[in-house]
């Protein structure tokens, strides 16, 4: 049985307001590739001539949040059905555009989402809108992705994998997502 996805991470206990642990469960690349996505955002950065919403968050691929009191439970849930995973590699190229309300996020793209589908859907649900990809900027106003994309749509990325061979879980302390654990395939 899957644990159910919270979407508030607050719950109130007898007029005490008690914040419940926030998890974000991702896929993790390898320095090199989050090296690359660093020099990107900093390219971005000179580019639009100001910061942006996740001008310093590291690169990842995420799969969900996880906020509730039973977060062993769904690390356990996690646990056994990584058991039944097997690595595969994660290949990237090029770039992509989510058009998102008002704004547009620039992402790095994966060739082969079929294998982080696969494990999203096992984890939480089927969804045919999740899409795998590697945010590079978030959120940019017209103006700001039009200053950027130019640039980044004529780059050459490819030729660049790393093995999946885990999911990474994260944990929000003091508004910083900090390393958790790391939920291994196959064991």
């Amino acid at each position: 049985m899957r644990p159910a996805i919270a979407k508030n991470p607050v719950k109130k206990k007898k007029n005490v307001t008690v914040k419940q642990p926030e998890l974000l469960f991702i896929i993790a690349p390898p320095p090199h590739i989050c090296s690359d996505v660093a020099v990107l955002k900093d390219d971005v950065h000179y580019l639009i001539g100001h910061t942006f919403a996740d001008r310093f968050s590291k690169a990842h691929i995420s799969l969900f949040r996880y906020a509730d009191e039973h977060t062993d439970d769904l690390i356990n849930f996690v646990e056994e059905k990584a058991r039944t995973f097997q690595s595969f590699n994660v290949f990237l190229k090029d770039f992509g555009v989510f058009q998102q309300g008002s704004g547009r996020s620039v992402y790095m793209d994966i060739v082969n989402k079929y294998a982080i589908r696969e494990i999203f859907e096992s984890l939480v649900k089927e969804d045919a809108d999740f899409t795998p990809h590697i945010s590079i900027a978030k959120n940019l106003s017209d103006a700001d992705f039009l200053k950027c994309w130019p640039y980044l749509k004529g780059l050459n990325y490819s030729n660049q994998h790393f093995v999946c061979d885990r999911v990474t879980v994260l944990i929000r302390q003091e508004n910083k997502w900090v390393h958790y654990k790391d939920i291994p395939f196959g064991c």
